[in-house]
């Protein structure tokens, strides 16, 4: 799904140890235990479940890449 236009390198949550996310503004985090619903992601204000990791990081990355954005400059 990921339109793969830009590298994601995911890191530790360094707020909750549930979660990774990609580094930049805004927040784009992936919860990596499920909840009953599923795998949460969230970017920015959108957010939703997916049935594996890999699709909610996908899900994240779509959004990352789709939405504007602001990325460390380092």
């Amino acid at each position: 799904m990921a339109t793969d236009r830009m590298v994601h390198n995911w890191l530790p949550y360094p707020k909750g140890k549930h979660w990774i996310h990609i580094p930049g503004n805004p927040v784009c985090l992936v919860r990596t235990e499920p909840l009953a619903q599923g795998y949460l992601w969230q970017h920015g204000k959108q957010y939703g479940f997916a049935d594996t990791l890999e699709k909610a990081k996908d899900w994240a990355e779509t959004a990352r890449e789709y939405f504007p954005r602001q990325l460390p400059t380092n």
